[in-house]
C-alpha cells in the first residue's frame, strides 16, 4: 500500500496532476470514446487527463492525454483523494446477461459517458486519433479505396444483432469493385470477400485508421471501425438496421440506414425472437444506391455535430 503511495505520487510529480483518470475496459470502440470526453474535460478543467488502458496506440500524440497507464496499472486511491483527482470508469449502459440486453440508453452514449465524469454543456461528438505523416502515406493503397468490414463477432464483445447478412456485402462488393479498390479491414477470421483486397488480420488500430484516413468511405455495421472512421474524417455508410438508433450512438454526418421494426430499438446483443428482420430488410440495392449518393459528395473534413448536455 505505502509502495503504491509513493509510486502514484511519483507519476504526479513526473505527469503533473490531472482533473481524472478514465478507464473503460476492453472494447475498442468505448476506449476510443474516452477521447471525446477527454477532450471536454482538457477544455473544460485546463488539465489533460490520464488513461488506464491495454490499447495505448488509440491515445497516442493525443494533445488531451497527459499519461496512458496500462489497464490494470496500480493507484493509490488516498493519493489521488489527496490532490482531488477523480479516478472513473465512465459506463453508458447495463448489460443484462440473463436476457442478453444492454439497457437503453435515454440519450446519446456520448452524453451517458459525460454525465459519468460531470461534463456539461456543448460536447463536440467526435473521437481523435492522431497519425503521423508517415503513418498516414503507408494507409494509400488505391486512388479510389473504399472500406468494407463484414463482421465483428470476433472483436471482444461479440453481438450478432449489429451485423448485416455477409453475403450481402459480397454482392455489394461485386457492383463496386469494377470502379473501385475495395480494401476489406477486420479480423482474420471474418467473412473473407471476393473482388477485394484482403486486409483482414493484416492491420493493426494505427494502420487501420491510416487506411480509413485514406478511404472514400467505410460500408459497415456499427462498431469500433465506425468510431475509428470518425476520428479520422472518413465518410461512412453505416448499416445500422435496428439494434439501437443513430441519435442514440451514432454521428450525424454518416448516413446511417436504420430498422424502424416495432421491436426496435432492442439493444439486444445476439438473442433475436424476430430473425433478425430489422437487418434482412435492408436491401443491396438500397445500401448500394446510398454508397453512390455518398461518393457524390465532395472530399473534405466531415462537419462535427455538437451534443448538449444539460
Amino acid at each position: 500500500m505505502v509502495k503504491t503511495f509513493l509510486a502514484t505520487l511519483k507519476l504526479l510529480r513526473n505527469h503533473g496532476a490531472p482533473s481524472h483518470i478514465l478507464y473503460f475496459g476492453e472494447a475498442l470502440g468505448d476506449n476510443l470514446l474516452l477521447t471525446t470526453i477527454a477532450r471536454g474535460l482538457h477544455e473544460q478543467t485546463g488539465k489533460k487527463v490520464w488513461i488506464k488502458s491495454d490499447h495505448p496506440d488509440l491515445f497516442k500524440n493525443n494533445p488531451d492525454v497527459g499519461l496512458i497507464l496500462p489497464f490494470n496499472a496500480l493507484l493509490s486511491r488516498f493519493a489521488l483523494a489527496l490532490r482531488s483527482i477523480k479516478l472513473v470508469r465512465p459506463s453508458y449502459a447495463n448489460y443484462d446477461e440473463v436476457l442478453d440486453k444492454d439497457s437503453v440508453p435515454e440519450k446519446h452514449i456520448v452524453l451517458k459517458l459525460a454525465d459519468c465524469v460531470g461534463l456539461k454543456g456543448e460536447i463536440k461528438n467526435k473521437p481523435k486519433i492522431v497519425l503521423t505523416e508517415a503513418e498516414v502515406l503507408a494507409g494509400i493503397y488505391a486512388k479510389d479505396q473504399l472500406v468494407i468490414i463484414t463482421s465483428s463477432v470476433n472483436g471482444k464483445i461479440p453481438m450478432h444483432n449489429k451485423e448485416w447478412l455477409a453475403e450481402r456485402y459480397q454482392q455489394l462488393a461485386d457492383r463496386l469493385s469494377d470502379q473501385y479498390t475495395i480494401l476489406q479491414l477486420g479480423a482474420a477470421d471474418d467473412y473473407p470477400l471476393n473482388n477485394v483486397t484482403d486486409l483482414r488480420g493484416k492491420t493493426n488500430l494505427r494502420e487501420s485508421a491510416a487506411v480509413l484516413h485514406n478511404s472514400r468511405l467505410l460500408i459497415a455495421h456499427v462498431g469500433f471501425l465506425m468510431h475509428l472512421a470518425r476520428a479520422v474524417d472518413c465518410p461512412a455508410v453505416i448499416i445500422y438496421g435496428g439494434r439501437e438508433m443513430p441519435e442514440q450512438s451514432g454521428y450525424a454526418a454518416y448516413h446511417n440506414i436504420y430498422s424502424a421494426v416495432a421491436c426496435s430499438p432492442c439493444w439486444l446483443r445476439n438473442l433475436c425472437h424476430y430473425d433478425r428482420k430489422c437487418m434482412t430488410a435492408i436491401s443491396v440495392d438500397t445500401v448500394y444506391s446510398v454508397v453512390n449518393q455518398q461518393l457524390q459528395r465532395p472530399v473534405g473534413p466531415l462537419p462535427v455535430d455538437s451534443l448538449f448536455n444539460d
